[in-house]
């Protein structure tokens, strides 16, 4: 990945002071130290006269768009200490005397309700869409020099001498918080994402640092020869752009740079991304406009390697072929998003969307789009799309639009990769005001699942993801990662005999990142320096005792801190470091192949993969699926090979029920699901039997009926507690 860079052909002034796109277009705005507005088109060309301000101008913002309205305002911070409200045209609006001195920063709040200011008077205050002011936040004796608002837009970040603060905009409990974040000199630029909480900040040390939502430092950057004088985090995206005299980087969110570009144009000032995170600009002290495109993007699946070589090409190549390949050309838009899986690669331009099928590229399937993506999500049989005014919107790979889930509190801006998982049958969205909550549908009717849909969690989470092999909601799991660093899984539909609140189970603790295989339901994940390989998460539900024995785990010290699993297709695990090294690891096919065979109920071909292989983990694995299955005679060959005496004599006794109902209810307590074993005795209409109290805890018996002791007829009444059944009279 890199930027292609270019740069305004016209020379202004002495510098350019500030720089920002319109939300509805990619037209960008950019001021002068002469008092002068220009404006540039997407390529680059200065597109009318500039506009005379009659200010210097320190900093702009344009006014958030709503839905389809088209914005023409934005506001402006002068050296005069005035806030201006200006249309596109460069035409005054307002004019307000905000600050002493110079008033540095102006930013909306991310509804438009409001907007901040600050000054060389070290105040911050908040205005009225109109320009009233409502309030003074705080007073400061240094300077302000940068701002952003949080992603809920309930706190303000602001940089204050060598200290970073979040100040809460509210009068609540929440707390100032300050750190120390420039070792020598000031913080000159700071940026808040509205995805990931992440912070970056630069400063006069040179240095750029990222930190997380409550200060905590993740990264600090070598020094640099020059002052970082801008950051901005690019939309929906772990990346960020890092600006200094002569240099811009593209950084990611571990602080490891993608790409460094040394343009001749001064310092950059400020730098803004696009609302689709495809262009950066940039104001120079040179005078000039940088502009950046975001090209040579690569996504791999199998033998597929996609690489956006162009803003408006795609180049397709195949490692079996490595002398042939299709360039594929959009000549409308560029490209804005594109993602390849599952066989199918579907690209999203400004205003279309293409679904190419594998190996096929020569005829796609074309529709129009209303609104530009931010996010493309795939699974086996369907796709979905998010952007910022329809939402979420799911498709089959025909183009047939199948569903559009809603719910009260949708942010679809906020979504990202994390946040949106889908699978043959489900889609898991995270709630965006509400981050211990998961929201799932039904692909096919936009309608939640179950009992409002809703996965409930007593901490905030990080990370979704739904398993992909299975085509049964019965059997379709949903794994998450909350702010402890803490791994669960639980089902989308009700298990039988699984009460709601036992059904969120934790697997593993300090497990930094997850991926479910494409083609069966094995888990991996990265925890404590440690590659786990679950193979079959489902047995939790099953016997807890064989999912700790079909699991598979080695040493990922190699990893790094903070690692992230980018893929795991087949028996490869694609593994990226904070460095930005890719690194890769395999696993056995031999769990595929498990699944495969019991999906197809050949279970015999099974326990002749495990006698060949003569894995323990496989064994577990086997015991486990049978026992799922009910297939009691292959459950019985596994848990022999895997020494499990106690289990293999209970599954015995089982098979020696003649009673399907009985046999049925004993099931039932081995998955420890006594609830759901009551209600199958329950229905049981057999004359002269009833249940009594085992030795064993879990062990049902025939014995003689009440009746032929007494000589009376009268119902029978099963009653059931802590394992144990009776006739109750």
């Amino acid at each position: 990945m890199k930027l292609n860079i270019s740069v305004s052909a016209k020379k202004r002034g002495e510098m350019m002071t500030a720089v920002s796109f319109t939300p509805n277009s990619p037209t960008i705005y950019a001021t002068c130290d002469d008092q002068t507005l220009c404006s540039f088109g997407a390529d680059g060309d200065e597109e009318s006269t500039p506009a005379d301000l009659g200010a210097h101008i320190t900093s702009i913002s344009w006014f958030p768009p709503a839905g389809k309205t088209v914005v023409d305002m934005f506001a402006a911070s002068c050296t005069d200490g005035t806030l201006r409200f200006f249309k596109k045209n460069g035409m005054l609006e307002k004019k307000i005397q905000a600050h002493d001195g110079a008033a540095i920063c102006v930013e909306w709040n991310l509804d438009g309700s409001s907007l901040v200011t600050s000054g060389e008077d070290g105040e911050v205050k908040v205005w009225s869409r109109n320009g009233n002011l409502r309030s003074q936040l705080a007073t400061y004796p240094t300077p302000i020099y940068a701002l952003s608002f949080s992603p809920s837009s309930t706190s303000l970040l602001l940089a204050n001498g060598n200290k970073l603060i979040i100040l809460p905009l509210a009068s609540n409990k929440q707390k100032t918080v300050t750190w120390e974040a420039c070792s020598s000199g000031v913080v000159t630029c700071c940026d808040w994402n509205n995805v990931s909480g992440l912070i970056v900040s630069g400063g006069e040390d040179c240095c750029y640092r990222v930190y997380d939502s409550f200060g905590l430092p993740l990264f600090t950057s070598n020094p640099h020869e020059h002052v970082i004088t801008s950051v901005a985090w690019r939309p929906n995206s772990s990346l960020f752009a890092v600006g200094s005299y002569n240099v811009i980087r593209l950084c990611d969110k571990t602080g490891w740079t993608v790409c460094k570009n040394n343009p001749a144009t001064g310092s950059i000032v400020k730098c803004k991304w696009s609302s689709d995170g495809t262009q950066l600009a940039g104001a120079c002290g040179g005078g000039v406009v940088i502009f950046a495109q975001l090209v040579d993007r690569t996504l791999e699946y199998g033998n597929v390697t996609a690489t956006l070589t162009d803003p408006k090409k795609i180049q397709i190549s195949d490692v079996t072929s490595p002398n042939s390949f299709d360039e594929l050309d959009f000549p409308r838009d560029r490209v804005v998003e594109f993602s390849l899986g599952h066989d199918h690669l579907v690209v999203a331009t400004a205003t279309q969307c293409f679904i190419y099928e594998s190996p096929n590229y020569n005829t796609p399937q074309i529709f129009d789009l209303r609104n530009p993506v931010n996010l493309i999500v795939l699974a086996p049989k369907s796709f979905a799309v998010v952007d910022t005014v329809m939402g979420v919107t799911v498709y089959n790979y025909e183009g047939r639009q199948l569903s559009a889930p809603r719910f009260q509190g949708l942010r679809p801006e906020f979504l990202s990769a994390d946040h949106v998982s889908l699978s043959h049958d489900v889609i898991a969205i995270l709630d965006q005001t509400d981050f211990k909550t998961i929201r799932c549908f039904d692909i096919l009717t936009g309608r939640p699942l179950g009992n409002n849909g809703e996965v409930k969690h007593d901490q905030e989470i990080t990370k979704i993801s739904l398993s992909l092999f299975s085509t049964s909601s019965m059997d379709r799991r949903l794994v998450f990662i909350d702010s402890n660093k803490e791994l669960f899984i639980t089902p989308t539909a009700q298990l039988p005999g699984v009460q709601k609140k036992f059904a969120i189970q934790k697997l593993l603790t300090q497990v930094d990142t997850v991926a479910w295989n494409d083609t069966s339901d094995l888990l991996a994940c990265v925890a404590d320096s440690r590659l786990t390989v679950y193979y079959y998460p489902h047995a939790l539900y099953v016997d807890r005792d064989l999912l700790s024995q079909s699991v598979e785990s080695h040493d990922a010290s190699s990893f790094g801190s903070h690692p992230q699993i980018l893929s795991f297709f087949g028996n490869t695990i694609t593994v990226r470091r904070s460095s930005g090294a890719v690194l890769t690891r395999t696993v056995p096919p031999y769990p595929a192949l498990l699944y495969e065979y019991a999906a197809g109920g050949r279970f015999k071909d099974c326990v002749k993969l495990c006698r060949y292989i003569k894995s323990p983990q496989l064994w577990a694995t086997l015991a486990a699926m049978a026992i799922y299955h009910q297939d009691l005679d292959s459950a019985a060959v596994a848990l022999s090979a895997t020494k499990e005496v106690d289990k293999l004599q209970y599954i015995k006794y089982i098979q020696s029920i003649a009673s399907s109902e009985i046999r049925n209810a004993e099931m039932m307590l081995y998955k420890r699901c006594p609830e759901e074993a009551e209600s199958i005795l329950l229905q049981v209409r057999e004359r002269g039997a009833y249940w009594e109290r085992s030795d064993r805890p879990s062990r049902l018996r025939r014995g003689p009926s009440v009746a032929s002791t007494t000589g009376a007829k009268r119902p029978r009444v099963i009653d059931i507690r802590n394992g144990a059944y009776w006739e109750r009279s």
